[in-house]
């Protein structure tokens, strides 16, 4: 995939030893871009790379999925102002990891990402902080079987490591021909609430914030996205969200259940559907933010 404005990922060695990292701090930035393979079709992060080449700015893509990664070469000394990651496999992490290593500049942290991928450890710390959401457990079928109340046999089941609910699976844990097609090893178990088949996803660019309703991922039936009033308790259920997932892009799922909002689950760099100008707006705030760490630097050195 290239961008307009992109360097490819073979670098010269000029840039590998950081040709454009003597530049000023007006000088156009340097972004790397790593994403997963089943995202590369998708709205983001390509709307927002192609906004930042528009800008002037330089936009390398970076491949999560190479053969080999030599966490050695100097591939992250190219003077990049910001790596912007968006996916989920180990190739991905362990190169944003490696990044962070050796202090390239990052939006969306390796912990953070690591942290709203493993289902039982967000629903954790969600609970812990007071964030209302569905009662929830971990553990293999025939242990949530034996183990939650017959009256909490009608569940919802998220895989342990999975996102945006492409695998969930809704199903009457009494049933045993339901149980029989369960074939991951854990799962993070959700008793279903009350809801009208709508859901809200509460999208965050840093400090902006915005509500789209659309159909809940547990219904067929498809509704058309809708952008909504933002009241103060959605705010500020966005911003405690915000504070436990440690994320400056990211997207909060929740149901509305008798009028309240209750979060089901959060994604680390959506889509931004339905997010007027999400292109624009993503462009500005990684530009802003990878420019008051260029500054930063230039001001230590």
């Amino acid at each position: 995939m290239i961008y307009p404005g992109e360097i490819s990922g073979t670098l010269s060695r000029k840039d590998e030893y950081g040709g454009a990292a003597q530049q000023g701090s007006d000088a156009p930035l340097r972004f790397g871009i790593l994403v997963d393979g089943r995202y590369l079709a998708r709205a983001q992060p390509q709307g927002m790379a192609h906004a930042l080449a528009k800008d002037g700015h330089c936009v390398i893509h970076l491949d999560p999925q190479a053969p080999l990664a030599d966490f050695k070469c100097l591939l992250w000394r190219v003077g990049l102002d910001l790596l912007i990651a968006r996916g989920r496999s180990a190739g991905l992490l362990a190169r944003l990891s490696a990044a962070e290593s050796v202090g390239v500049p990052t939006l969306n942290r390796h912990k953070a990402v690591a942290a709203v991928i493993d289902n039982t450890h967000m629903a954790t710390r969600l609970r812990a902080a007071g964030i209302p959401a569905s009662s929830t457990w971990t553990g293999a079928v025939e242990q949530i079987h034996r183990a939650i109340p017959r009256a909490a046999h009608s569940l919802i089941l998220n895989p342990v490591h999975e996102d945006n609910f492409r695998r969930i699976n809704a199903v009457n844990m009494r049933r045993a021909h339901d149980t029989a097609a369960i074939s991951e090893p854990r799962f993070v178990p959700q008793r279903p609430l009350p809801n009208r088949g709508i859901a809200v996803k509460l999208y965050v660019i840093g400090k902006r914030m915005w509500a789209i309703r659309d159909s809940s991922p547990l219904h067929g039936a498809a509704a058309a996205d809708i952008l909504l009033t933002l009241p103060f308790a959605w705010r500020d259920l966005t911003r405690r969200c915000g504070d436990v997932c440690g994320l400056q892009l990211f997207c909060v799922d929740c149901i509305d259940s008798g009028g309240a909002l209750q979060v089901i689950g959060i994604e680390d760099f959506p889509d931004y559907s339905c997010v007027p100008e999400a292109d624009v707006l993503l462009a500005a705030h990684v530009a802003q933010y990878a420019q008051i760490r260029r500054d930063a630097r230039r001001a230590a050195s």
